[in-house]
């Protein structure tokens, strides 16, 4: 194999992991953009994206699902965790239905979420903070994808693990969007 065929190889891989969009945070996305797209559902990782390791989430966050919302655009969490409690408690805060223990980047939960809200893929938004579980499992379901950053610095030890090899996916990602990201 070839040096370029090699090169060819690994981004291949590495597009697998790229978002659609990135933003800092959830409550950064503009309606706009959603408007644009014609989303009328969003799928939204919980930890790290919506809320700190605490189960804490913002003002802004809260104001922004309940903006979406009433412009006719369902949320849905759609979470790793192995607990339902914390899921259930965050899904009722923000007034949004949930799927827990979706094993993302396996499909069984969008393929659930969407066989329930009855919305064509191509309305779909997957927001998340992790390349390997949201947007990996995003962008093989074939939905529209956006990364944003991890509320919290201290993470748990899989996540600590994988952030090394996010980055240098990012570092192709921003390069062939031609930005400077560090």
């Amino acid at each position: 194999m070839t040096d370029h065929q090699k090169a060819s190889k690994i981004k291949l891989f590495f597009r697998k992991f790229y978002p659609t969009y990135t933003f800092d945070k959830v409550e950064n996305i503009p309606y706009e953009l959603l408007e644009e797209l014609k989303i009328k559902l969003i799928l939204l990782d919980m930890d790290n994206t919506l809320i700190d390791n605490k189960g804490n989430y913002s003002k802004d966050l809260k104001k922004w699902v309940k903006y979406i919302k009433s412009k006719g655009i369902k949320a849905y969490i759609i979470s790793n965790s192995i607990s339902e409690t914390m899921v259930k408690k965050i899904s009722k805060e923000l007034g949004m239905r949930y799927y827990y223990k979706a094993s993302k980047p396996r499909l069984k939960g969008y393929y659930h979420i969407l066989n329930e809200t009855k919305i064509d893929k191509e309305s779909v938004l997957m927001i998340g903070d992790q390349l390997f579980t949201d947007i990996c499992g995003g962008n093989r379901f074939g939905i529209k994808t956006v990364l944003v950053k991890p509320i919290n610095k201290k993470e748990i030890i899989v996540s600590r693990v994988k952030r090394p090899f996010e980055k240098i996916i990012l570092k192709h990602y921003y390069k062939k969007k031609g930005e400077q990201k560090s």
